[in-house]
């Protein structure tokens, strides 16, 4: 898929998760592209894609720091989980292959246990 195509996917992904309020190209190149998920102040979703390097990056951020991400680097996917964002976890279910869509939704839950989005 070409950047344009992918950054068309991201909007179009982003626009089914009512707590996504905005969504900015932060950068955009021939095999990048950067984009930041606004969903309250100080609390977005940034993600990061090089199609030439295969790195996918997925990161829940709430008040400038790393709440939450999924990382996929040359095809080995790992998990920053809650509990310890810095950490890598490279368990099964941490290091399984995952879709934007999966991660809205996951952060979806991680959002209404934080009390930033509710229930509904």
């Amino acid at each position: 898929m070409s950047i344009d195509g992918l950054e068309q996917e991201i909007i179009k992904i982003a626009s089914r998760f009512h707590y996504i309020k905005n969504v900015i190209t932060l950068l955009k190149t021939s095999n990048t592209i950067k984009v930041k998920l606004e969903i309250a102040p100080s609390t977005y979703i940034q993600i990061y894609h090089n199609i030439k390097k295969n790195v996918v990056s997925y990161v829940l951020v709430i008040g400038n720091s790393r709440i939450y991400g999924r990382d996929c680097d040359g095809g080995f996917w790992h998990r920053h989980p809650v509990k310890d964002s810095g950490s890598h976890d490279f368990s099964a279910e941490g290091s399984k292959e995952i879709t934007l869509d999966e991660f809205l939704i996951e952060v979806g839950f991680i959002l209404i246990r934080f009390g930033i989005i509710g229930k509904g």
